[in-house]
């Protein structure tokens, strides 16, 4: 009975033995693991960069004047040689190309019909109002919208591009931006500071008259 007894006291004492190493490896491998994580997620950068308002503090400088006739190059003497537009190269602080034209129109007629045809050649017009001045009168219509890349010609009118335009009476003006965001920063900003303040813009850059 003896012998019997001591038996099934070194059995059982050699599972119960078994059982506690087998649970102090499962142990370790859980913590091996766990510290394994944490060294990832330290050391992992996160995959959403931060958010940041570019447009807040973006700016423009003036690096090009070009004017010329609405004549196409093959027929300079059409009906509208008189009618000269100026174009204002600018490039913003994050590295976008934009175009400024403006285009003294004889009359406020010639000026709806230049905005008028330039609505219908958009893909999408994604606004159009009023434009008003001081008084609260209207004085004409602004619009924007997406139009269609155009080859052959110079950016940013080479690839889909926005165009932001309007009339104030004979006098129109064209936006040319391949972002929205950079359109809608200088719209802003010549809202704030003024048309003519884009001759100030040049200070850092030579300019280039075509």
């Amino acid at each position: 009975m003896n012998a019997t007894t001591e038996t099934r006291r070194r059995k059982t004492l050699g599972r119960f033995l078994i059982g506690l190493f087998a649970l102090l490896g499962v142990s370790s491998t859980a913590t091996t693991a766990q510290q394994a994580l944490a060294r990832q997620e330290r050391t992992t950068p996160s995959a959403t960069p931060p958010i940041s308002d570019s447009t807040v503090s973006m700016n423009f400088a003036l690096t090009r004047i070009s004017d010329g006739t609405l004549c196409p190059l093959d027929n300079l003497n059409c009906e509208d040689q008189n009618i000269w537009w100026k174009n204002f190269t600018l490039l913003a602080s994050n590295g976008h190309t934009l175009n400024l034209r403006s285009i003294p129109f004889p009359s406020v007629a010639r000026s709806k019909n230049e905005f008028d045809s330039t609505v219908k050649n958009a893909d999408k017009i994604i606004r159009r109002g009023s434009e008003m001045n001081s008084k609260g009168e209207q004085v004409g219509e602004r619009a924007l919208g997406l139009f269609p890349q155009n080859k052959g010609m110079k950016s940013p009118s080479d690839v889909p591009h926005y165009k932001l335009f309007w009339m104030r009476g004979a006098n129109y003006w064209v936006i040319t931006g391949e972002y929205l965001d950079d359109v809608l920063t200088l719209e802003e900003r010549l809202k704030e500071e003024g048309l003519n303040a884009v001759w100030g813009w040049r200070a850092n850059y030579p300019i280039r008259p075509d």
